[in-house]
């Protein structure tokens, strides 16, 4: 097979295995893991202009307490990681990390590696080495509960991995929990004192109704004077943040 390079993953080397796990390999693979109509994707060193006009208003706003952030859609957690390096001279008693999918089940036959979520959405399929182009990845896509259902049939074991970087395991302020933000469990409402959102509330991902719920829930999670600090980078890198303040149940801009 001739070696294109934009497609050469290794999603085994990597998730399993724990190899070459860099800068470059990160972008591409998550790049080009699938997650309903769009893809996971993860950047380095994207938001700092906006985490640090976010650490001035929490030292302005909750200087005297320990705060517990949110942080949704995290990827691969490597933004995360740059907001805790961020902020971390600031009084922050845990930063929660959700996404819809954060865990995997991996399948390897011979050449052939299934990349599924924890709840079994098939993320990505590869062929030595190499990720499928989507015309043939959605054949498979499209026969996924069959497919699962098969591949437990035929006894292959899959094995547990998780999309997040491997530094994250040595934080212990940063949580992270499988958290849909149309779903998101009432166990964490009135939780957070800021609450982060990037590149997701978006009307190319979602439609306005869904948005709603969105918004809906993240005032749902988010304390009285909380902050949420909503974000989209735009295709020439440049962050358009909104900042707003919650009063009443509402969010003020």
């Amino acid at each position: 097979m001739k070696k294109f390079n934009n497609f050469y993953t290794d999603v085994y080397s990597f998730f399993i295995l724990k190899k070459n796990i860099n800068k470059t390999m990160t972008e591409k693979i998550f790049s080009k893991l699938r997650v309903g109509s769009t893809f996971k994707t993860t950047s380095y060193n994207r938001m700092k202009d906006v985490n640090l006009k976010l650490k001035y208003y929490i030292k302005k706003i909750f200087s005297e307490k320990k705060i517990m952030l949110c942080d949704i859609g995290v990827s691969s957690g490597q933004s995360t990681l740059e907001l805790y390096n961020d902020l971390k001279k600031q009084k922050i008693r845990y930063i929660y990390g959700f996404d819809k999918q954060i865990y995997l089940k991996i399948y390897k036959i011979k050449k052939l590696v299934f990349v599924f979520s924890s709840r079994n959405n098939l993320l990505m399929v590869e062929y030595d080495k190499y990720c499928l182009r989507y015309r043939y990845f959605f054949i498979f896509k499209m026969i996924e509960n069959f497919l699962i259902n098969l591949l437990d049939f035929i006894n292959i074991k899959y094995e547990k991995s998780k999309v997040l970087t491997p530094k994250l395991d040595m934080i212990d302020k940063c949580k992270f929990f499988e958290q849909d933000i149309f779903k998101i469990k009432k166990k964490y409402f009135n939780q957070f004192d800021v609450v982060r959102v990037t590149n997701l509330l978006n009307y190319s991902y979602f439609s306005k109704s869904e948005l709603k719920i969105a918004i809906s829930n993240i005032k749902k999670i988010s304390k009285e004077n909380s902050i949420v600090l909503i974000n989209r980078t735009k295709n020439n890198k440049n962050n358009t943040a909104s900042l707003f303040k919650k009063k009443i149940k509402n969010l003020n801009y």
